[in-house]
């Protein structure tokens, strides 16, 4: 009985060191499935600020393109404004002076239309050929001076228009190398764009470069610590599985050296223990004899009469008996204090073996508590 409640024991407490080291290793599963997950997010969280940093990028871009777009529009707006703005004042201008210029020779035609004919009206009338031919002669020298004078200012005329017609090709020719400059400024300044763009691009992308590379070795520096603490744990596990075994094994070596040891005991105890009971039934069966005998002697002496037995036979068939209980008795005594000793011995062994089992107990209770302190502190330290 006793070897049996001690293989169960044994078995129990096997039993209850592998379900310890099956949920550590369910913990340390549990542990790497979450540093996958981990790494998954990590490497989510890299792409999308990857795909963010790409779209910001875009949308500068886009948005310096139209910008620039805008202001060539608008520069190119403004220039044909004030081109036309100038052609429209030079064109006003030339009008004018134009009206005012036909103006002034529609008044001296008119006048000298009216000369004309009041001299016309005079020849009419029959003055005399001298008046007639001085007035004629006076007619083509006036008419001769007033066509040189008009022909100076005409000249004077086409000369300021030619000066005012090179001024306008001038303004004209100004003008459009004003615009060639701010064409030219405003390409240098889209060249500019372009090249502040390209290098604010080039240097996101540095950036974003610089940035998955912190985080890979980040999470390569992470992931290594975090194997080399669960290696460390796994380490640590293994030498404690091993102290258990080896525990374990010097526990049943102790066992069987105890049940090796006790069970020549057991065995003398269960031999004394049926001579006991064949003593005690020889002492009942004597004692039923030695009552029955007593009562027969109280009887036949209550009978005694004509024919009487000889007392010595009485006397010596009695003391004998009473030898023989004696005998029996004292052997039941030494019986007894043999069957006392050994269950002494037994009782010290229960307690040898109690004590052992308790002390595996306490210690194994401590190896559970060092186990399950092991996981707060590894994520202590992965926090």
């Amino acid at each position: 009985m006793s070897k049996k409640g001690m293989g169960s024991r044994a078995k129990g407490d096997k039993a209850e060191v592998l379900a310890a080291l099956q949920a550590a290793n369910e913990e340390l599963r549990a542990k790497l499935t979450d540093t996958q997950i981990e790494l998954q997010q990590e490497k989510s969280k890299v792409s999308r600020v990857e795909r963010e940093k790409n779209q910001e990028l875009k949308q500068v871009r886009e948005h310096e393109q139209h910008k620039n777009a805008v202001l060539l529009t608008e520069l190119k707006s403004k220039l044909h404004e004030e081109k036309m703005k100038e052609l429209q004042a030079v064109r006003e201008t030339l009008l004018r002076q134009h009206e005012a210029e036909l103006l002034r020779v529609i008044k001296i035609k008119d006048n000298e239309n009216q000369r004309l004919q009041a001299l016309l009206h005079a020849l009419r009338d029959g003055g005399p050929e001298k008046v007639k031919t001085g007035l004629l002669s006076e007619a083509k020298e006036e008419a001769k001076k007033g066509f040189e004078v008009e022909k100076v200012k005409m000249q004077q005329e086409i000369l300021e228009l030619k000066g005012a017609k090179r001024q306008v090709e001038e303004a004209l020719t100004m003008v459009m190398q004003a615009d060639k400059i701010k064409a030219a400024e405003i390409r240098s300044v889209y060249h500019l764009h372009q090249e502040e763009i390209s290098r604010i691009k080039k240097e996101c992308e540095r950036e974003i470069r610089r940035l998955e590379q912190q985080l890979d070795e980040k999470d390569a520096r992470r992931f290594q610590l975090k194997i080399a603490e669960l290696s460390a744990i796994i380490r640590k596990l293994e030498d404690r599985n091993a102290l258990l075994s080896e525990e374990r094994n010097e526990l049943l070596k102790r066992l069987r050296e105890a049940e090796s040891q006790y069970k020549p005991l057991l065995d003398k105890n269960k031999r004394l223990t049926r001579k006991n009971e064949s003593l005690s039934h020889t002492l009942r069966r004597m004692e039923n004899k030695l009552k029955f005998v007593t009562q027969e002697n109280i009887e036949m002496r209550q009978r005694a009469g004509i024919i009487r037995r000889p007392s010595s036979l009485n006397d010596l068939d009695q003391s004998q008996d009473e030898r023989e209980i004696d005998f029996l008795k004292l052997q039941i005594v030494e019986q007894q204090n043999l069957i006392d000793e050994l269950s002494k011995t037994l009782e010290t062994a229960g307690y040898v073996k109690s004590v052992l089992e308790r002390d595996k107990l306490l210690r194994f209770r401590k190896q559970r508590k060092k186990m399950a302190k092991l996981p707060k502190v590894s994520e202590r330290m992965s926090v």
